[in-house]
């Protein structure tokens, strides 16, 4: 998906208001999937919050995968070597 400034900017305010300032995020892929990684444990309603303000911002729907570093999941590789960073 092509996104303006603006819309990458949304994303990375929003991934940073929930998961703190040290959040990364990308974006892989074929529809609006966002892979964060984050040190901090987080509860789901952080993630729902971060997913509402994202898809608010963005009129689209969004699909978030957040590795919060307490589990290994085979997406959250294929997302980070595949995606862009924001």
């Amino acid at each position: 998906m092509r996104m303006s400034a603006a819309q990458r900017q949304s994303i990375v305010h929003a991934t940073r208001q929930s998961f703190g300032d040290d959040a990364r995020v990308w974006l892989f892929g074929s529809r609006v999937d966002l892979y964060v990684e984050t040190n901090m444990s987080h509860p789901l309603m952080q993630e729902l919050l971060c997913k509402l303000s994202i898809e608010e911002s963005l009129d689209l729907h969004v699909d978030l995968v957040v590795n919060d570093n307490k589990s290994s999941n085979p997406i959250f590789k294929i997302a980070k070597s595949t995606g862009v960073q924001l």
